[in-house]
């Protein structure tokens, strides 16, 4: 079994060991991405493809939250889901599946993305 999965703020070690503590166990591989790598697209960031190096080192403020990336870790998703919800990524912590339609999108842009779809989908309940 292999797969990656992004952590993208969860910023004290705490939190990423529990977080390992509850994937690991089910194949997943845990990356924690350091802010001044969100310009970069998610492929590099899984190190699926080479980085080009062109993307400037990001500087600005933290995304305002805490976001994760599912990477070839598909056949687990309900195994994966329920044990992340128990190791602090619960509803509030924005979550995706690295697919051919995001891979090549920054952190950002995924992240707004994610945030766009949860507004439509609270908006709608």
């Amino acid at each position: 079994m292999s797969g990656k999965l992004l952590l993208f703020g969860f910023d004290t070690l705490p939190a990423v060991l529990a977080v390992e503590s509850a994937a690991g166990p089910l194949g997943a591989e845990v990356v924690p991405v350091a802010k001044a790598d969100y310009n970069k697209t998610l492929a590099v960031l899984a190190g699926l493809d080479d980085d080009p190096g062109a993307a400037l080192p990001y500087a600005g403020g933290p995304l305002g939250g805490r976001m994760l990336v599912l990477c070839g870790l598909e056949d687990r998703l309900d195994a994966l889901l329920p044990a992340l919800a128990g190791a602090g990524a619960g509803p509030e912590c924005l979550k995706a599946v690295l697919t051919p339609r995001n891979r090549g999108w920054s952190v950002l842009r995924l992240h707004r993305e994610l945030l766009r779809e949860r507004q439509a989908m609270e908006g709608r309940a």
